[in-house]
């Protein structure tokens, strides 16, 4: 399975102004530094929890369905919330696209799935890459949308990497106040 990001979020969760003020930096020289720190938590908190914080849509390939999709009629969307479904794509054996985007829903809350809601049951033809699936995922287009715990998780770990500038800090765990705050979102399994 593979996502992919069609269209990409329209803001940050965090606005550049605000993020300066949590850092109680009041110049203009490092917004640039400030901008790819805030954009970078937010990548990374999102990757860990399987959230889209700002909408944005997504194209999920996968090389054929999922174990169970034709039986339990349904498969788990990777990232959570979603809000609609754009398209489903299933492809023949040459790679002609077939559209059977009216054949599925999608069921929204924190554990999204995609639905077979009727018809026939769109097999692909070819092994690799033979499904495709564009939704819309996050909390809304604006950050006020977007959980307060989760924005203030952007700007502590921003914050985290704007005062240790260490390389050392990339590949490091989460600062414990930073996981406290993702923790509720994180996806649990079993």
């Amino acid at each position: 399975m593979r996502v992919t990001t069609l269209v990409a979020p329209a803001a940050e969760p965090v606005g550049l102004a605000e993020a300066k003020e949590f850092l109680r930096v009041g110049f203009d020289g490092e917004d640039g530094l400030v901008g790819d720190l805030i954009a970078a938590a937010r990548g990374r908190i999102e990757a860990l929890a399987g959230l889209a914080m700002i909408q944005r849509t997504l194209r999920v390939t996968l090389g054929c369905w999922p174990d169970g999709m034709y039986a339990g009629r349904r498969m788990r969307l990777p990232v959570r919330p979603a809000a609609s479904l754009a398209a489903v794509r299933v492809f023949d054996v040459e790679g002609a696209s077939a559209d059977v985007t009216d054949r599925f829903r999608i069921e929204t809350g924190r554990a999204p799935k995609l639905v077979w809601a009727g018809g026939a049951f769109p097999w692909p033809g070819r092994a690799w890459d033979g499904v495709e699936i564009d939704y819309v995922a996050g909390f809304g287009a604006a950050p006020d949308d977007v959980a307060a715990g989760l924005r203030l998780a952007v700007k502590r770990l921003a914050a985290h990497a704007y005062q240790t500038r260490d390389a050392a800090t990339i590949g490091a765990p989460l600062p414990e106040d930073v996981a406290g705050l993702v923790s509720p979102w994180r996806r649990v399994r079993l």
